[in-house]
C-alpha cells in the first residue's frame, strides 16, 4: 500500500512553515471572502491546502516541488492559486462536516477531479453553495449582485429616511423602573463609545488599574447629567474639545490625562455577573440575585408584555409602563473613527416608540416568532425572557427587517436566468442581509477600542447585552446592509478566482445517512468538538430569517437536528431525552460517524480529521470512535494553528495545548497484542526515531515534536485491532490505553530517544515532568512557564502515579495568579541568573545549611548556582552532594540534555553548558 506524503517525515518538516503561514490566516491575512458572514471555527486554507495535497501525493514527491505547488513562499499563500495542472484530476475527495468549506474550497482550488461537501445544518448548507458552488458563473454573477443590490438599497431609501432620519444609528440599552425612586434608569455597562489608538499604537483593553499611554484618533464617551427628574446623557467628545485629530494622551477604564488634565468617565451602573445595578436618579442599588435579581425580572417583565402587545392584548401605554423597557442613550453618523455622537432628542424617542405601533401591521411571516432554544443553554438569551428571537430585536429592527425581506422575494422574480441562477443572486444578497443583523439587534455591544460594534455572535452564540447599538440598513458603517453588500463583492472577487475544472457536489446530509454512488479516495474533514460550539442552537440566529427568504421546512434547526448533532451540551437532554447532549451520546455518535467513514472510503484510502481539542477526554472520545469502534488505524499526526493563534495570547504567559491536532487514518487495525508488549514496542521504536533525528541534528523540539511523536506512538498502538490487558471494555479500555499508557509512552519515548542520543540516563518521574515542560513549551519573556491543567495532563510522564499534588509537593510546579494556571519551578527568565536561582526554594536552603533534597531538579537547580557564583568550587561540591544524595548524577544529565537541546534564550541554557563543560570533567561524574 503506497505510503502518502502526508505520513513522511519530511512532510513533518515542513509543518512549522506552514503553521507560520496558517496563524497570519488567523489575523489581518484573513480571507476576504470570511468578511461576507461570521461562522465559527473557519479552517485557515493553506492547512487545508497543505493537507489536502499532501494527502493526495506519494511519500517520495519532492518538498521543493510541493512547495511551489501550494505557494507556500508566499506571504499568504491562500491568495493565489496552487500551481497544479490534472495531477489530482482521477481523485475523489469528501468533507462529511465541511462547514464554512475551507476544506472543499481547497481541494476545488487544487483541481481534484469531485469534490463532495456535506452538512447536517441547513444554514451552512446555504453558505457552502455560495462559497463553492455559485462562484462558477463568474463576473456576471458579480455585477448582477453589484445590479440588485444597489436596487434593494434604493428601495429601502424613504423607509430609511422616515425612521431613521438622517442619522446612521443609535447606541441604545435597558432602563429599568427604580422600586425606590419610581424613575426609569438606564442601565450601561461602560460609557464609552471610542477609544481608538493610533496606526502605531496596539489597540486592546485594559484593566481598570492598567494605564495605555499613546497616540488616539479618538476619544469619546457618555456622561449622564441628572436634573430634578430629568436625565440628560452628555456627549464628551476630547477630539472636538481639544480641536485635535490625534490625542496623546494616558488612559484607563475610568479617566483620560491630556497636558496633565484629567477627564473622569464614569463607572457603568451595571454588572449582570454580580446581580448589580444601581439607580442613576436615587443612587440605590437594585434588589436580589440570580434568577430572583430585579433586573432580571424586569427585563422578563418588558418581553412577556411584548409579546402579549404583538397577539392584541395589551396596548402600546401598558407596554410603556413595563417594569424595563429599551432605550435610546445617543445618536451617531458618518463613518468608522469619524462617527459624530450626539444627543438623543424627544423626537428621536417618538420616532422609536412609533415604530411599536407600526409594527402590528407588519406581515407576521416576516417577523421570526420561532423559539430559542428553549434549555437553559450557555449561550441563549432565555433567561432574560428572550424566549423568541423577534425578542432580540426592537420595532423599528423588524420593521426594516420585514422591508428587506419583502423586497427580496420580489426581486426573485425580476432576476433574469435559469432557477439556479436566481437562486443564487438571492442567496448573496440574503448572506449580505444576515450579516447586517447580526450587528444590527439588541444583543450587539459598544466594542470602543475597535471596530464601534461588536455584533450579536462575538461570544460563539448569542448572549444578552448593555449598550446595543442600532444601525441604519443604509449607514456607511461595518455592519451597515451598505457595507455587508460590499463585503459580498469582495468575496466574490476573491471566489471567482477560486474556479477550477473540479466537480462540486454539495449535500444536506446527517454523515450517518450519507449515500454516495462511489467510495471516495480521501476524506478530509473537521469533525463536531465535543462542546464546542452549539451549531444549530446559535446559527439558528441566521436561519429564523434565512428561511423567510430561501425556503426550508423546518421552524429551527435546533428542533430539527439537535438529535442528531454530534455535540456535547448536558442540558439538551431537558428537551430531548435519551441522553441527548451527554458525553456518552456524542462519543456514540462520532463513532457510528466514524464506521459511515468506512464505508464511504476505499480500502487504500485516507482519513484525515483535523481535531482542536487536545484533553484527554477528547482523545478518548476520538480514539473510541475511530479505533475501537472503527477498526481506523493512525499513520501519523501533526499539530497546526487553526484557530485563534494560541491561548498564549488570550493568558499572556499560559501556554496551552489546544492547537489543532491533524490526525491521519487508514484501514484497518488488524492482530492482537498484549498492552506491555505493544508498550515496548512503542518505546523502543519511537526513542530509535527521537535519538536518530537528534544524531542527525533535525530535532527541533517543541510542542509539534510532542504532537508528532504522540503520532509515531499512536501508530504503534493502533496497528492492532485488539490490544489485551487493558481495563474493562469500550469506553472504558480506551480512557485505560490514553491515559496509563499513549501519553506516558509519548513521554517516555521523548526521554528515553534524548538519553541515547546524548549518553545519559534520566529515569526519575520528576525529572522528566520538569524536562518536558522545559525543552516542549518556549520560555517565556519575563517570569516562568505557566500551563493550564489540560496541558498538565497532556504531558503527564508516568503510568498515573503522578498527579497535580505529587508535582506540588514535591516543588516541580506551584499554582499561578489563577486556580487553572499552573507555574513551573524554575529561575525566572527576566532576572540576572544568580539572582533568580537564589530565589528558589531549594537553592534557599542549602544557604540555609539544609540538604533535604527530594528530586534531582532541586540538586541541578543548585549546581547551577554553584557552577555560576563559585564554579572554582563545582567540583568540591559535587564531591560533597554525592555524600548527602543520590540525585546527584540524574541533576548532571539534566544539565547535558540541556545543554544540547534547551533554546539558547533559556536562562538555564548557560549553567547547563558549564556544568556539561570538559572544565567540570562530567563524565568522571556521571559514572561515579
Amino acid at each position: 500500500m503506497e505510503k502518502r506524503l502526508i505520513e513522511s517525515d519530511k512532510f513533518s518538516s515542513l509543518i512549522p512553515e506552514i503553521d507560520k503561514k496558517a496563524a497570519k490566516e488567523k489575523g489581518p491575512g484573513r480571507p476576504v471572502y470570511w468578511e461576507m458572514i461570521f461562522w465559527w471555527t473557519r479552517k485557515p486554507l493553506i492547512s487545508a491546502r497543505a493537507f489536502t495535497a499532501a494527502s493526495l501525493l506519494p511519500e517520495d514527491y519532492p518538498l521543493d516541488k510541493f512547495k511551489r505547488m501550494i505557494r507556500l513562499s508566499e506571504n499568504l499563500p491562500h491568495k493565489y492559486q496552487p500551481l497544479v495542472n490534472d495531477e489530482f484530476k482521477n481523485f475523489t475527495i469528501l468533507d462529511p462536516f465541511a462547514g464554512f468549506g475551507s476544506i472543499p474550497l481547497e481541494a476545488k482550488r487544487l483541481n481534484v477531479g469531485k469534490v463532495i461537501a456535506s452538512e447536517l445544518l441547513p444554514t451552512a448548507y446555504v453558505f457552502l453553495k455560495a462559497v463553492l458552488e455559485y462562484p462558477k458563473y463568474g463576473r456576471k454573477l458579480i455585477e448582477d449582485v453589484k445590479k440588485y443590490g444597489q436596487e434593494l438599497l434604493k428601495s429601502l431609501e424613504d423607509d430609511v429616511k422616515e425612521l431613521y432620519g438622517e442619522y446612521s444609528g443609535f447606541v441604545g440599552t435597558w432602563e429599568v423602573k427604580c422600586p425606590h425612586c419610581g424613575n426609569y434608569t438606564p442601565l450601561v455597562s461602560q460609557w464609552w463609545l471610542l477609544a481608538l489608538k493610533g496606526s502605531e499604537d496596539e489597540e486592546e483593553g485594559e484593566s481598570e488599574e492598567e494605564v495605555k499611554s499613546g497616540n488616539f484618533k479618538r476619544l469619546v464617551f457618555m456622561k449622564p447629567e441628572v436634573s430634578g427628574m430629568r436625565l440628560r446623557i452628555e456627549v464628551i467628545d476630547l477630539n472636538k474639545e481639544l480641536n485635535k485629530k490625534t490625542i496623546s494622551a494616558k488612559k484607563t477604564k475610568d479617566k483620560i490625562i491630556v497636558n496633565g488634565k484629567e477627564y473622569r468617565v464614569p463607572e457603568g451602573n451595571v454588572n449582570a455577573k454580580k446581580s448589580y445595578a444601581k439607580c442613576l436618579f436615587c443612587n440605590t442599588t437594585f434588589p436580589g440575585k440570580g434568577d430572583k435579581w430585579y433586573v432580571r425580572e424586569a427585563i422578563k417583565d418588558w418581553n412577556e408584555k411584548y409579546e402579549k402587545y404583538l397577539n392584541g392584548e395589551i396596548s402600546l401605554e401598558e407596554l410603556q409602563n413595563a417594569k424595563a423597557r429599551p432605550t435610546l442613550l445617543v445618536k451617531f453618523k458618518g463613518e468608522g473613527k469619524d462617527l459624530e455622537f450626539s444627543e438623543v432628542e424627544d423626537e428621536d424617542r417618538e420616532i422609536f416608540w412609533r415604530s411599536f405601533e407600526k409594527l402590528r401591521d407588519i406581515d407576521i411571516n416576516h417577523i421570526p416568532i420561532e423559539k430559542v432554544a428553549e434549555y437553559a443553554s450557555r449561550r441563549t438569551t432565555v433567561a432574560w425572557g428572550m424566549n423568541k428571537f423577534y425578542k432580540l430585536f426592537n420595532a423599528r429592527q423588524l420593521i426594516m427587517f420585514s422591508k428587506i425581506i419583502t423586497k427580496l422575494n420580489e426581486l426573485r422574480e425580476k432576476i433574469e436566468g435559469d432557477e439556479e441562477y436566481k437562486e443564487a443572486i438571492i442567496t448573496y444578497l440574503t448572506i449580505a442581509f444576515l450579516n447586517h443583523i447580526r450587528h444590527n439587534c439588541m444583543l450587539s455591544s459598544v466594542h470602543p477600542n475597535r471596530t464601534f460594534i461588536a455584533h450579536a455572535l462575538t461570544f460563539r452564540g448569542f448572549a444578552f447585552t448593555w449598550n446595543w447599538v442600532e444601525i441604519s440598513p443604509l449607514a456607511d458603517i461595518i455592519g451597515s446592509l451598505t457595507r455587508s453588500l460590499d463585503h459580498i463583492i469582495e468575496g466574490l472577487e476573491y471566489l471567482i478566482q477560486t474556479n477550477s475544472n473540479s466537480q462540486v457536489e454539495i449535500l444536506n446530509f446527517d454523515v450517518n445517512e450519507l449515500t454516495l454512488s462511489n467510495k471516495v479516495d480521501v476524506i478530509v474533514t473537521d469533525p463536531p468538538y465535543a462542546d464546542d460550539v452549539p451549531y444549530p442552537e446559535v446559527s439558528d440566529f441566521y436561519y429564523v430569517w434565512l428561511k423567510r427568504i430561501i425556503p426550508f421546512p423546518y421552524s429551527t434547526q435546533w428542533e430539527e437536528f439537535v438529535p442528531k448533532d454530534i455535540g456535547v451540551d448536558e442540558e439538551r437532554s431537558k428537551t430531548f431525552g435519551d441522553g441527548v447532549g451527554s458525553y456518552e451520546y456524542f462519543r456514540n455518535r462520532l463513532a457510528q460517524a466514524f464506521n459511515k467513514l468506512t464505508e464511504i472510503l476505499k480500502d487504500d484510502g485516507l482519513l484525515i480529521t483535523f481535531y482542536n481539542h487536545t484533553s484527554p477526554d477528547a482523545w478518548i472520545s476520538l480514539l473510541y470512535a475511530g479505533w475501537y469502534v472503527s477498526k481506523f488505524r493512525i499513520t501519523a499526526t501533526h499539530a497546526i494553528t487553526t484557530e485563534d493563534e494560541t491561548r498564549i495570547t488570550a493568558r499572556n504567559t499560559t501556554i496551552s495545548l489546544d492547537k489543532s491536532i491533524v490526525i491521519v487514518w487508514r484501514k484497518k487495525a488488524e492482530g492482537a497484542k498484549h498492552i506491555q508488549e505493544v508498550r515496548k514496542e512503542a518505546i523502543s521504536k519511537v526513542s530509535d526515531w527521537v535519538s536518530t533525528m537528534l544524531t542527525k541534528q533535525k530535532l527541533k523540539l517543541s510542542i509539534d515534536t510532542y504532537i508528532e511523536v504522540l503520532g509515531k506512538v499512536l501508530s504503534v498502538f493502533t496497528q492492532y485491532e485488539k490490544i489485551l490487558g487493558l481495563r474493562g471494555e469500550g469506553i472504558n479500555a480506551v480512557e485505560d490505553l490514553v491515559t496509563n499508557y499513549v501519553f506516558p509512552t509519548t513521554a517516555q519515548a521523548i526521554i528515553e530517544g534524548l538519553s541515547k542520543g546524548i549518553g545519559v540516563r534520566i529515569s526519575d518521574p520528576y525529572t522528566v515532568y520538569y524536562v518536558l515542560v522545559k525543552l516542549l513549551l518556549p520560555p517565556p519573556k519575563k517570569g516562568v512557564r505557566k500551563l493550564d491543567n489540560n496541558s498538565l495532563v497532556f504531558l503527564n510522564i508516568s503510568s498515573g502515579s503522578l498527579d497535580f499534588k505529587d508535582l506540588q509537593s514535591k516543588g516541580v510546579i506551584s499554582v499561578a495568579d489563577s486556580k487553572d494556571t499552573i507555574a513551573l519551578v524554575e529561575p525566572e527568565q527576566d532576572q540576572d541568573a544568580i539572582t533568580a536561582l537564589e530565589r528558589l526554594p531549594e537553592v534557599k536552603m542549602v544557604l540555609q545549611g539544609k540538604y533535604d533534597f527530594s528530586n534531582p531538579i532541586q540538586v541541578f537547580h543548585y549546581l547551577e548556582y554553584v557552577s555560576l557564583k563559585y564554579s572554582d568550587k563545582l567540583k568540591d561540591e559535587i564531591e560533597k552532594l554525592r555524600e548527602r544524595t543520590r540525585f546527584v548524577d540524574e541533576a548532571l544529565a539534566i544539565a547535558k540534555v540541556f545543554a544540547k537541546v534547551l533554546p539558547d534564550n533559556d536562562i538555564e541554557k548557560e549553567p547547563s553548558k558549564r556544568l556539561s563543560g570538559e572544565k567540570v570533567g562530567i563524565e568522571r561524574w556521571l559514572n561515579g
